[in-house]
């Protein structure tokens, strides 16, 4: 048997795919939610679908990613930019896929947010849309000062350097297939 056969298949759910109408009985191998997507999707009626099933099937694990892999994810958007994209819960799903991809797992992240998408294939972690075709696109953020141009991979509001605003700025790149 390869090395690969015997790596367990994991996903990581994110609020997007469940909206857009995933179903955890369509993914074959263990199904994780980040315990904050579980409230996310608390009242919406396909995520209430979820809940049931979870309740029922007991096959979704509902659990919290450690404080070391969402320290790893939050270095990494800090570094990409994607920090002041995403929120807490979502990089609590890039945390728990790094996490499991960590334990020699084989993960994807199960998303239709172009955030997460984006700093998942940074980290190299694998994810799937279910109703977009996903990103095409990697995106790096930085700030820039409107009056002497300094650079930041943080958010900022005002340059330390003179005062000034700064202004957010887009670079993109050609996703690698």
């Amino acid at each position: 048997m390869t090395t690969e056969k015997k790596r367990k298949k994991a996903f990581v759910i994110d609020a997007s795919a469940i909206f857009n109408g995933i179903l955890s009985h369509n993914l074959h191998g263990k199904k994780y939610l980040p315990q904050c997507v579980s409230y996310e999707i608390e009242g919406m009626h396909r995520g209430e679908a979820l809940l049931e099933e979870i309740t029922v099937k007991k096959d979704v694990i509902v659990t919290i990613p450690d404080k070391t892999a969402y320290a790893e994810v939050s270095i990494q958007a800090n570094e990409t930019g994607d920090i002041a994209e995403l929120s807490e819960c979502d990089m609590s799903v890039v945390a728990l896929a790094y996490e499991l991809k960590s334990k020699n797992n084989l993960v994807e992240i199960i998303t239709d947010d172009y955030d997460i998408q984006n700093l998942a294939n940074h980290m190299g972690i694998p994810y799937k849309g279910i109703y977009w075709k996903g990103i095409t696109w990697v995106h790096d953020y930085t700030w820039v000062c409107t009056g002497c141009g300094f650079k930041s991979k943080k958010q900022m509001d005002t340059c330390f350097e003179c005062g000034s605003t700064m202004k957010k700025k887009v670079h993109r790149k050609k996703k690698r297939s």
